[in-house]
């Protein structure tokens, strides 16, 4: 694996992420003349020290909650390791399109740590069903406050095709989650109509990557054994199930507490905002109704829904939509000279603070070699592999040909003895 070249990219992305930022505050702070210096004349930063202690009990509590989901699994798992895979997870999120790198990088980093990469699957998809009930629930309460005219918030019609789009897409992941997780000839079934179109896809990506001296062996040994991967895979499935059948039976406590540390890490992050209108001074009342109860419930009720946004966003970290969704459902709280210095807090506070202690993860962890002594240790663990089996199979032809011959050799004992 070519580290370098990894890390260029990871560096071309943030480097996107943190230009797309900047343009959005620039273009803020150029439209509305906004002052910075005025938002901040009367910070109080002992109230921004709550609110970054909360940013950061969200990879502690996401940590501890795929530490208690795959401790079930392999006991051995560390808290440290399952925290650091959390900021590495969080860092990898905010710096891919639509979050996309996040679970291969957390599974990265325990795999590391020695759990087994179907088991790290099998405890990344049950702590994905407590995301995701975490957010059908949520949507479902603020269907409920909305038909019921106990929240009011800028955007009507856009908020409810949100919502609706938030239910079905998670609803139907989380059905999609038990339907594999307790028939798996459909998961097989899905793995076998995918390994066609990519089959041919990673033929293709091989044949290229035989022109890189490098990589030559890899692909070629690749080549040599088609379908291969599709054989790895389906095995896979009926380990995950078995894992799953683990969790039926002695793993419910660990779902429960991973479903409390996700409403926790969930609240820790929605309750940043609140501290933030401490700490800039601003009124915690909003100017407008918005909805019933006290107001750090009313400000971690609309960062829920903002949260919705980011999930779906297509750009990097969210960039742009967070900004614009923020300043739009925050109007009743932040406004004037006040909304460039919301911005610029929320956003180091909520993303930039847990990215920054995932990349430092993420760079040591590229910096000292981790992953290439991992691709080596796994291409020696299947060479490994591959040699006990053609000793088995050699003993296993050894045996038959004995087998083969012992009647004859009984048979000339018979006609001897005549």
């Amino acid at each position: 694996m070519n580290r370098a070249t990894l890390i260029r990219g990871i560096q071309l992305i943030v480097t996107l992420t943190l230009a797309s930022f900047a343009y959005v505050l620039y273009s803020e702070i150029h439209d509305e003349q906004a002052s910075l210096a005025a938002g901040l004349a009367h910070v109080r930063p002992g109230w921004l020290l709550v609110g970054a202690v909360l940013a950061l009990q969200e990879g502690v509590f996401g940590g501890l909650r795929i530490w208690s989901l795959g401790r079930v699994l392999w006991p051995e798992l560390r808290v440290r390791t399952a925290v650091t895979s959390e900021f590495v997870l969080m860092f990898c999120a905010g710096v891919t399109p639509g979050q996309a790198g996040a679970a291969p990088s957390q599974a990265a980093v325990l795999v590391h740590g020695g759990m087994r990469l179907v088991d790290v699957a099998t405890a990344s998809l049950l702590t994905a069903s407590c995301t995701v009930t975490f957010f059908l629930l949520t949507a479902a309460a603020i269907f409920a406050l909305r038909y019921s005219g106990m929240l009011v918030v800028q955007g009507g019609q856009q908020i409810e095709w949100l919502l609706l789009f938030t239910v079905v897409m998670f609803g139907a992941a989380l059905v999609a989650l038990i339907a594999a997780a307790a028939y798996p000839p459909l998961l097989k079934a899905i793995v076998r109509a995918l390994s066609v179109p990519l089959g041919r896809l990673l033929r293709a990506a091989l044949l290229g990557a035989r022109r890189v001296p490098r990589l030559r062996a890899r692909a070629d040994a690749a080549l040599a054994a088609p379908g291969s991967t599709t054989a790895r895979l389906l095995r896979s499935v009926d380990e995950f199930h078995q894992g799953f059948r683990i969790y039926m039976r002695r793993g419910k406590r660990a779902y429960a507490a991973a479903l409390l540390l996700t409403f926790g890490f969930f609240c820790s992050r929605f309750a940043v905002a609140y501290f933030i209108l401490l700490g800039l001074g601003i009124p915690t009342t909003p100017s407008t109704f918005v909805s019933v109860g006290p107001p750090i419930f009313q400000v971690i009720l609309i960062q829920a829904l903002l949260n919705f946004a980011l999930y779906m966003s297509p750009t990097p970290g969210a960039s742009g939509v967070a900004e614009l969704g923020s300043n739009a459902l925050m109007s009743p709280w932040v406004q004037g000279a006040f909304v460039v210095p919301y911005v610029v807090l929320w956003r180091v506070l909520t993303l930039f603070l847990c990215m920054f202690v995932g990349g430092v993860y993420v760079f040591r962890y590229l910096g000292t070699d981790v992953l290439e002594e991992r691709v080596k240790q796994t291409e020696a663990e299947k060479r490994a592999l591959e040699e006990a089996a053609r000793a088995e199979a050699a003993r296993a032809e050894a045996e038959d040909a004995r087998g083969a011959g012992r009647p004859e050799e009984n048979a000339g004992r018979r006609r001897g003895v005549g």
